[in-house]
């Protein structure tokens, strides 16, 4: 046989479709609950690891006690999915877990939706879905601790299907979805305002689609964003320091030099963070599509334009923010709004240089089943071989064990508790009782008149309660209630080896 025939063999092998990738070339049904699957393995993997709470889980469980416009520096559309949760089935953490994931879930489905709209083959939303696998912040991220990042990414890919419908058939349910989209992204993340304007740009470059913006039904878009995006616009206009300032405190680093330097800094920041959201993605293309991708990057259409002049665009702000704000540095994670239709891109230029994409999915089966069960393991590996390689996580941390010891002592009214993690994870282990944080309260709840009984004041403690306690508690022993002398408690923390503990300092004003 020469070599020519063995090539054709071999294309032919390739073609013929294994059970699992014939099953997902089904389209977008059958993809959807292969990731539903993904997730609901992901949610088991959390549950069972012990109850203590990563940073991001505990601020969700302290907010979830109040509605509110504004929290602080987040928008709070992640907030009000996770209070309607709480409010159904009680605060617990699969109650905390649950809305991260079908978030997650809806982001693919809706990006499947999306791809949908440009191809016919079924075969070819369900690759672009599962090629999501491929960006880290899609499958690696989510598995450790986010939440509004993952809600930002769910409106991402609604507004890329609301986007390739009302251009491609400029119905009315196109520009409702876009307008809905926006009021949820916007609340979600205030960077996923710049995927809008960067999409006015780009299809206004197209002479064809320029009229899409001039369509009367472009104000129901406006219409429908500006009711979701309204009561915390209200709300942010008498708090606007408090919502930039945290997130402009991320972006700036202590001590960098000023003008060109900082600029050039920054712009190396940028740099790093593409790299970091894209690189994979684009290597495992290379290594699966070898020279037909090389030869696809010189290939396109208009969609393809499209997808690349938003990204362009999209990184192009972040350049403008970085010139007028002072920002020194960028993670990948503020890059998602824009970056996201990377491996739609990819897939479609490859469609464009004449690639058959589905007939390949039986080659991606193996490397998205490897991402899946690798982005598993980090956080259990961290947190159950914590007492061999000495690095704790905060889900090692002893909370449980702390509340047995603590509600031994008496039940409290109010619990004041001194940090974001303590006070989320103190209001886990006491579903009853309302807890503040002392470092950022939220003013007004509860009423310092309503305080009757006995309070719980706690903090992390270097090993002695001797002292002052790190919390101002002038305004709850002005209602006549007297602290007792303050305590140590340690306990071992979950999967150590003992000799390391978790030591809180805590008194009771009765």
């Amino acid at each position: 046989m020469n070599r020519g025939s063995v090539d054709a063999v071999r294309s032919e092998e390739l073609k013929k479709p294994g059970r699992l990738a014939g099953l997902l070339a089904g389209g977008l049904g059958p993809a959807a609950l292969f990731l539903g699957a993904y997730f609901l393995l992901s949610v088991a993997v959390r549950l069972a690891l012990p109850n203590a709470l990563t940073l991001d889980e505990a601020e969700q469980a302290l907010f979830s006690q109040y509605w509110l416009a504004g929290y602080g520096p987040q928008p709070p559309f992640y907030n009000w999915v996770q209070n309607a949760f709480v409010s159904v089935t009680g605060i617990s953490l699969f109650s905390l877990t649950l809305p991260k994931f079908l978030m997650l879930l809806l982001c693919y489905v809706f990006f499947g939706m999306a791809a949908r709209e440009l191809h016919t083959r079924p075969g070819f939303a369900a690759l672009a879905m599962l090629s999501l696998l491929t960006l880290p912040q899609l499958s690696y991220m989510p598995q450790q601790d986010l939440t509004h990042t993952v809600a930002v990414l769910m409106a991402t890919s609604l507004f890329l299907y609301g986007l390739f419908r009302t251009l491609a058939w400029a119905d009315w349910q196109g520009y409702l979805i876009i307008g809905i989209a926006i009021g949820i992204g916007t609340i979600s993340k205030y960077n996923f305002a710049l995927l809008p304007a960067a999409t006015i740009i780009a299809v206004f470059c197209d002479r064809e689609w320029r009229p899409r913006l001039f369509d009367p039904r472009i104000l129901l878009t406006a219409i429908v964003s500006l009711v979701i995006v309204l009561p915390h616009a209200l709300w942010l206009l008498g708090h606007l320091d408090l919502a930039t300032s945290g997130t402009i405190g991320k972006m700036v680093e202590a001590n960098v030099p000023h003008g060109a330097v900082r600029i050039v800094r920054a712009l190396g920041s940028l740099m790093l963070a593409c790299v970091a959201f894209g690189a994979l993605t684009v290597v495992i293309f290379a290594v699966a599509f070898k020279r037909e991708f090389r030869q696809s990057l010189k290939a396109g259409d208009r969609w393809t334009r499209l997808l690349g002049l938003m990204m362009a665009v999209g990184l192009l702000g972040v350049v403008l923010v970085i010139l007028f704000t002072g920002t020194t540095k960028i993670t990948e994670r503020w890059l998602d709004p824009y970056l996201l239709p990377l491996p739609l891109y990819l897939l479609l230029k490859l469609e464009r240089a004449g690639v058959d994409t589905t007939s390949h999915l039986r080659r991606f089966v193996p490397v998205f089943a490897v991402i899946m069960l690798v982005t598993l393991v980090p956080l259990a590996g961290k947190t159950l071989t914590g007492g061999l390689t000495g690095g704790y996580t905060r889900i090692n941390y002893p909370f449980a064990s702390v509340a047995e010891a603590l509600k031994a002592e008496g039940r409290p009214v109010v619990i004041i508790a001194a940090g974001m993690n303590l006070a989320g994870n103190m209001r886990l282990q006491f579903p009853d009782v309302p807890v503040i944080n002392s470092e950022q309260p939220i003013a007004g709840f509860p009423a310092p008149n309503a305080v009757k009984g006995p309070v719980l004041a706690i903090w992390t403690d270097e090993g002695s309660a001797s002292g002052s306690p790190p919390i101002d508690l002038s305004s709850i022993e002005t209602l006549g209630l007297t602290p007792t002398p303050a305590k140590s408690l340690s306990r071992p923390y979950y999967y150590g080896d003992g000799k390391i503990q978790l030591n809180l300092g805590y008194l009771w004003l009765r």
